[in-house]
């Protein structure tokens, strides 16, 4: 029997060689396509996975910005309320020793302050700096006839010098305390008529404080820290400072306190382990082999995302007009009663002129001069507020004239400073008269109001022309201004000196910013201190403006 080969063996092989070329081709092709389907869906995982991350952690963090600023608005209505006892106990003492009935009236006084809070552990008063009375004796023995500035242990005296100091209240602590426990030492001093009559004190229970401000509202997946300027742990985990916290401050009458939030782990480990992101991850694993329905997710969800960033964004802008138009309204409505109360106040210093003591009179000056500072502060309110809405001039005005303009408004302070202000010949530039002319007039009156107390004040503008911006410089021989401080002196109500040593509002700058930053230009400063500053307004030349 004869054996015939199969007709596949009876092939020539160059076809049998092309064929498993072809099969070889054809499978590649699939495995090729089949890895880009694979990779787009890992790619797409990755980066959908990355946007709803960002969505989650941006979540977690507003959410936790909300309970830090109501811990944080809590937690100083609580300071505040006892400091202001501090300065009540202060002026009674004041009076009362004047008297020659402290020791009488003490435990009286002493006794309404402490229900009016909770946690007060002792109210003392120190004449001549040694405390000779507290209240309540039981329980405080141990402080009596304790010399305020001898005190040996860390910190105590020094408050007391600070106190002195600062003719205000100082805080320290928390510390522990002679009568067991930790509480917070508010000291102010009281002066006599030519010295110091010696100081009083209130004692806060620290636990106290911190349960009327309910930490426990605090989510269990955050942690808190409430430190000291000094990095003092007041409450909480001190680590919670190096897990990229959520800070909030507390001012205080010397300082800040941090209240910082931040997740046990991390946000995105928070992100990580949000129900809804497994749930995701759930989701996409289970259609990852429709290429199209995952396709058509990745597009809605992007588009759901954009979405929701849009009405964020369009919400935060109606909120933020909203507080603007109510913060400009108020402004303006407060206007009329302040005008009234200044009136009646004015005319009731000239009609009891000489009818009254000296304490009486300034109490009426007092309230004289706060209402022309908050005068003050409404109008800058108001400007600043409004500066968006009046439209801008559109056209080329001389800086000449401004200055000029902003010199005659200035005409008096100039006088009685004894400056002198030269000026330039200064082009024309685009901008409109009036906003160059309240620029001018914050410059130069912060230059006359800050001058060196060694030397006259003087103060030059000039022009210079820099890549395509007119730069007009406002040079002063002031006090000058330490470098850290070069940009927070722009910031709204920003001031580095006390309003005794410099009455203003603390809005001056911050509105000659917006100023210059509505004609399209900036503002910047170069100071070295003691020896004066550069205040320079960068202009869009008007062939930059492109005006016509």
């Amino acid at each position: 029997m004869t054996v015939q080969p199969s007709p596949a063996l009876r092939r020539p092989l160059p076809v049998l060689l092309r064929r498993l070329l072809s099969d070889a081709r054809r499978i590649w092709k699939l495995a090729a396509l089949q890895a880009a389907v694979t990779l787009v869906l890992v790619l797409s995982y990755l980066w959908m996975g990355d946007v709803y991350i960002r969505v989650l952690v941006a979540e977690y963090r507003a959410s936790a910005a909300l309970t830090a600023s109501s811990l944080a608005s809590t937690l100083s209505s609580a300071l505040n309320e006892r400091l202001a006892l501090v300065r009540g106990l202060t002026a009674f003492v004041e009076v009362a020793s004047g008297a020659g009935n402290l020791a009488d009236q003490f435990p009286r006084y002493a006794e309404s302050l402490r229900r009016s809070v909770v946690g007060v552990r002792n109210i003392s008063a120190a004449p001549d700096f040694v405390v000779r009375i507290v209240y309540p004796v039981e329980g405080n023995e141990k402080v009596l006839g304790n010399d305020l500035l001898k005190d040996s242990r860390p910190g105590f005296a020094e408050t007391v010098q600070r106190a002195i100091i600062s003719r205000d209240v100082t805080i320290h602590g928390p510390v522990d305390l002679l009568q067991g426990g930790r509480g917070l030492i508010a000291r102010q001093i009281v002066y006599g008529p030519v010295k110091p009559w010696g100081a009083v004190g209130l004692v806060f229970d620290v636990d106290a404080i911190l349960k009327e401000v309910r930490f426990d509202r605090v989510p269990p997946h955050l942690t808190f820290a409430l430190v000291t300027e000094s990095g003092q742990r007041v409450a909480g985990d001190t680590l919670t400072m190096r897990n990229d916290p959520l800070v909030e401050w507390i001012n205080l009458p010397e300082g800040q306190w941090d209240l910082a939030l931040a997740p046990r782990s991390s946000w995105d480990g928070l992100a990580h382990a949000d129900p809804a992101f497994r749930g995701f991850q759930v989701a996409f694993l289970l259609l990852a082999l429709l290429s199209e329905a995952i396709t058509f997710m990745a597009v809605s969800r992007r588009y759901s995302l954009e979405r929701q960033v849009e009405l964020r964004t369009a919400e935060l802008g109606r909120t933020k007009n909203e507080l603007e138009q109510f913060a400009y309204a108020a402004a303006h409505d407060l206007q009329e009663p302040l005008r009234a109360i200044a009136s009646y106040a004015q005319l009731l210093e000239k009609q009891q002129k000489g009818r009254l003591d000296e304490e009486g009179e300034g109490f009426i000056r007092e309230i004289v001069e706060g209402a022309g500072r908050l005068k003050m502060l409404l109008r800058d309110v108001q400007l600043f507020l409004a500066e968006e809405r009046v439209p801008l001039g559109g056209g080329v005005v001389p800086a000449g004239d401004a200055l000029k303009a902003a010199l005659t408004a200035l005409k008096r302070r100039i006088a009685e400073a004894g400056a002198t202000v030269t000026a330039a010949d200064l082009p024309e530039v685009q901008g409109d008269e009036r906003r160059l002319r309240e620029i001018f007039i914050v410059l130069i009156g912060n230059a006359i109001e800050y001058r060196h107390p060694d030397r006259p004040a003087e103060v030059h503008v000039s022009h210079r022309r820099v890549n395509g911006h007119d730069v007009i410089d406002v040079r002063d021989n002031g006090i000058g201004i330490d470098p850290r401080y070069r940009d927070q002196i722009f910031e709204v109500f920003r001031r580095l000196h006390s309003r005794d040593e410099h009455p203003g509002t603390g809005m001056g700058l911050a509105i000659a910013r917006k100023m210059v930053e509505r004609l399209g230009g900036r503002i910047t400063v170069v100071s070295n201190p003691g020896i004066g500053s550069v205040f320079s307004i960068h202009l869009p030349t008007p062939a930059f403006r492109g005006f016509p």
